[in-house]
């Protein structure tokens, strides 16, 4: 499409679309020329904006407003004019500082990037943690909450953590849940849930009724955590949608937000790039989701370990601001995969 347009219609054009972006109003002749060191008259830059206009870049909201750019023009300047911009300063320090957290718990860490990659790019944000039942126990963990309470903690070689309470009919020693987490740990790390042999844990056990009682609950709940893990998707910042979609209506809003609801579409959405396996701008109607068609949607995935990807994306208007974006989007993604990247040996 951009081979139809000269050189100084792509300025003009590149001039309306970072003018919008910046100030979400339509732009017009005088606009460009002050933009612009082209030495055109105001006559002759009208003349280009009607020329783009009628090759389908630029419409315009009233007779006597100015120019606003069509989906067409946004992804001429995706394509060809703009190229992702790297965050630099507190951008990329608010970044760089999330993930440089040892202890977070790693379903934190996905909340919490989504947050903010909605926070630093005013759109709604999505992650999608690729969680498998193939996770492996890293360590497990007895708390003594009374003489017949004990938490089970259970962490996997994902930093996911799982939580279960178990009772005892008597006491439970200190010494007893440390022989027997001790136990556990030695039966169990390394461990996913279809090569756990609960019976045969239990059966080398050498312990007296109540270390017997509470390893068969700590292994009850080993696998009823690794059970239950699933894939999952981390929203962030929907506010953003109503904040941002303003101009088109509260009902486009409504319409996105009611379909964020269903995990279906989101899924649908993020698997989407795990088979194309690179960053991916889809601008208003090029979204085969008729949910997404009055918006963009920059998103890439990212490696989390033995083949696995995950992927992240922010949904927001068609006039977001691309470089910004997507240098914000791909930085992130570097950084979420740097850290759960785990090469198998």
């Amino acid at each position: 499409m951009s081979s139809i347009l000269d050189e100084r219609k792509q300025k003009i054009l590149l001039a309306v679309v970072q003018s919008f972006i910046l100030s979400g109003k339509p732009v017009g002749s005088n606009s460009i020329a002050r933009a612009l060191d082209l030495g055109l008259s105001t006559a002759t830059i009208r003349h280009e904006l009607a020329l783009l206009e009628d090759l389908g870049y630029l419409r315009q909201p009233h007779t006597s407003a100015g120019r606003v750019p069509t989906d067409i023009a946004y992804r001429l300047y995706v394509d060809v004019l703009v190229g992702g911009e790297k965050p630099v300063g507190r951008d990329a320090e608010a970044i760089e500082t999330l993930f440089a957290a040892q202890t977070r718990e790693i379903e934190g860490l996905f909340h919490e990037a989504s947050l903010l990659l909605s926070s630093l790019t005013h759109t709604t944000a999505i992650v999608f943690a690729p969680f498998s039942r193939a996770d492996s126990v890293r360590h497990v963990d007895i708390v003594r909450l009374s003489d017949e309470r004990a938490m089970v903690i259970v962490i996997t070689s994902k930093g996911q953590v799982g939580r279960q309470l178990v009772r005892s009919p008597v006491r439970l020693t200190a010494d007893t849940m440390s022989r027997v987490c001790a136990y556990a740990n030695r039966a169990l790390c390394g461990l996913s849930l279809d090569r756990i042999d609960g019976e045969a844990v239990a059966r080398k056990a050498r312990f007296g009724g109540p270390g017997k009682k509470l390893l068969a609950d700590v292994l009850v709940a080993v696998r009823d955590y690794l059970g239950s893990i699933e894939e999952r998707v981390f929203i962030g910042g929907t506010a953003n949608i109503v904040r941002e979609m303003g101009n088109e209506g509260p009902q486009w809003a409504q319409v996105l937000l009611e379909a964020m609801e269903k995990q279906y579409f989101i899924l649908d959405l993020l698997k989407d790039l795990l088979r194309e396996r690179r960053l991916t701008v889809r601008i208003g109607e090029e979204n085969r989701l008729r949910e997404l068609q009055r918006y963009s949607f920059v998103g890439t995935s990212y490696p989390v370990g033995d083949g696995l990807l995950g992927s992240l994306g922010v949904v927001g208007p068609t006039s977001m601001d691309y470089a910004r974006t997507i240098g914000m989007v791909q930085f992130m993604a570097d950084n979420l995969g740097r850290t759960l990247y785990t090469p198998r040996d």
